[in-house]
């Protein structure tokens, strides 16, 4: 089911794309259900992008340049998007009416998890702060009509009463902006879904893995988010592309494997203490990141720890090792930009939210 009126459109920049939905909300009804998803990617060509959707079940329905019209089988229904891809920055975004809680995760969130060269837009609570802070300062008259925040062991803004206490929080009502700065000063809280109205007519949705609802207004606002997003994560994709994993054959008859490994590091300020170490075991194995630790080494006492991970959703493995103040990481095989960034993720979110890749 198109949701678009195209016909014969060619689209080769992104700027084009942005263009022609800001003119076409002033003709044309956009649905006020729209999700637009944005990703990061390791893949270096439109062709090997389309290929990739191809390999995971997506069906090509029409080609407008580089915006595609795909669908995906799931639940016996088509479930439709557009995806244009950013070949400046090798971004690819979704744009879809389908339901956020049913279709999405079955389709485009379980390519996402599962293809090793794409990755969400993860924004970081602090991150998502600052968005509501800048947001505020440029629209002082903005209403938050709802929002999810919380607090984690780690969380390190202060907090009034109960610091050491761990919780979340969500609310509705029109006083959003007032109740979320009182609960981030009283409850030292960090918003993860924030529901916004600015003054001038737009209104949207946007929640800690980069997914926009555009409920009413224009897409500049919207695409100013998502290209701030995008700039700050592209410089942790690349950072993270410089490790390898390298098999030379060594000996007179190339009988034996020298393997070669290059890390990416994780500079953690706030350092990890021996009980955090037995925390990261605990926690990364949770439902919530979906890690397991195949093999590992804990020295009694001491915070030296190494292990190999693996990802659940995609058998991306990698190596760590780490000694308190950094995490360095090795990649095997290939290094997975979505487990990656999941597992810097995590590291954010759980053991030091100063954390910095390097």
């Amino acid at each position: 089911m198109t949701f678009l009126p195209l016909k014969d459109e060619f689209f080769n920049d992104i700027h084009e794309f942005i263009e022609y939905l800001e003119g076409l909300q002033i003709e044309f009804s956009i649905p006020s259900n729209l999700q637009i998803v944005a990703t990061l990617s390791n893949f270096h060509s439109f062709d090997e992008f389309a290929d990739s959707l191809a390999k995971r079940g997506f069906i090509i329905e029409k080609e407008f340049g580089k915006l595609l019209y795909i669908s995906k089988l799931t639940h016996d229904k088509k479930i439709f998007y557009y995806t244009f891809f950013d070949d400046r920055n090798n971004v690819p975004l979704f744009l879809t009416i389908a339901r956020k809680t049913e279709d999405i995760p079955d389709t485009l969130l379980d390519y996402v998890k599962k293809s090793k060269d794409i990755s969400n837009l993860w924004i970081a609570p602090k991150a998502m702060k600052e968005i509501k802070d800048d947001l505020i300062e440029r629209y002082p008259d903005l209403l938050i009509t709802y929002f999810s925040a919380k607090r984690s062991p780690f969380t390190d803004i202060p907090a009034e009463y109960r610091p050491e206490v761990e919780r979340g929080i969500q609310y509705r009502g029109d006083d959003g902006k007032a109740t979320l700065n009182e609960m981030e000063f009283y409850y030292g809280v960090l918003p993860k879904i924030l529901e916004l109205k600015l003054p001038n007519g737009v209104s949207f949705r946007i929640d800690n893995k980069g997914i926009i609802t555009l409920k009413q207004g224009d897409f500049a606002n919207i695409f100013e988010i998502i290209e701030n997003m995008i700039r700050k994560l592209i410089i942790i994709r690349d950072k993270i592309g410089g490790s390898g994993y390298n098999i030379h054959r060594v000996g007179i008859n190339k009988q034996f494997k020298n393997i070669i490994q290059t890390p990416w590091s994780i500079s953690m300020p706030s350092g990890m203490e021996y009980d955090d170490v037995n925390f990261f075991r605990k926690a990364i194995e949770s439902e919530d990141w979906e890690f397991s630790i195949l093999d590992h080494v804990l020295i009694n006492g001491s915070v030296f720890f190494s292990a190999r991970m693996i990802d659940n959703n995609n058998s991306a493995m990698f190596d760590i090792t780490t000694t308190g103040s950094k995490i360095d990481i090795y990649p095997v095989e290939k290094a997975d930009i979505g487990t990656s960034i999941k597992f810097y993720e995590f590291i954010v979110e759980n053991i030091d939210p100063h954390a910095i890749v390097r």
